[in-house]
């Protein structure tokens, strides 16, 4: 969209009138739970958001980041891993003299007790800025806000195309689309944290954890922008025209058990 641009080969987005760098889905603090499942991971998550962030900070002059929610991985506690990685996340930007702002995601339990030393805002809901809303995503939006665009995060989406003789190759990607209630375009960020390979896109609801998605766009016409590693970000054509070369979602293993852990709401 006009003002609204994809940072180099990374999931996120810089907004020029707002001079905000926006992204989603970190999830740090997820190898440690993992490893408590018996799946033992190198600690990349802060590394891969903080080599984004001084990329995007090279690229931009950004005066606010704004993160749609799921800073942190575990539910139910902040960990021991968590607490010391976003608080390494929240000094470097702190350090960067960039007004902070979280929506608030279906992961982030106990976060505002580390927020809350960085002047950092926790928001619950969604927040709203000259008619752009941001959303985690794993609620709806509340009924009589009227934006102009809706930027949301939770999804994970990443797109598996298959050729002729079945290979498939996967990759994250954006989802640009109109949301049906309001009228706004939605842009659906791919996660930050590399192990979150997040749904399979599709042109089936049911195949979807976001209420937004399976309830609120016609998914026919969502387009996909893919994260292409050396190329940068492609625009793809819609869903609707991708269905024969869509690989379905497989489940299993650590993808399967990361995808469990995404739908708990919380």
């Amino acid at each position: 969209m006009p003002g609204i641009e994809p940072v180099a080969e990374h999931p996120a987005v810089y907004i020029r009138s707002l001079r905000a760098l926006v992204f989603a889905d970190l999830h740090l603090g997820f190898e440690e739970e993992a490893a408590k499942h018996g799946y033992f991971l190198p600690r990349v998550q802060l590394k891969r958001a903080l080599k984004m962030l001084e990329e995007a900070f090279s690229l931009y002059d950004p005066d606010r980041v704004i993160i749609v929610g799921d800073v942190k991985h575990t539910f139910e506690r902040l960990t021991r891993l968590e607490r010391e990685e976003v608080a390494k996340l929240f000094e470097y930007l702190k350090q960067k003299g960039v007004e902070v702002k979280i929506v608030k995601g279906n992961h982030d339990s106990y976060l505002v007790v580390v927020a809350k030393d960085y002047d950092v805002e926790v928001v619950k809901g969604h927040l709203e800025i000259d008619g752009i809303v941001f959303i985690h995503g794993h609620k709806q939006l509340p009924e009589g806000v009227k934006p102009r665009i809706i930027i949301m995060g939770h999804e994970h989406p990443s797109i598996s195309l298959k050729d002729k003789v079945g290979y498939v190759a996967k990759a994250p990607c954006f989802l640009v689309g109109r949301h049906e209630p309001t009228g706004a375009t939605l842009i659906v960020l791919p996660a930050t944290g590399v192990y979150q390979t997040g749904t399979t896109v599709s042109t089936m609801p049911e195949t979807y954890l976001s209420p937004i998605l399976r309830k609120e766009v016609d998914l026919h016409k969502m387009k996909p922008f893919v994260i292409a590693e050396g190329l940068g970000v492609l625009e793809f054509p819609e869903l609707g025209e991708l269905e024969e070369i869509l690989a379905p979602e497989e489940a299993g293993g650590l993808l399967g058990w990361a995808g469990s852990q995404r739908s708990h709401l919380g």
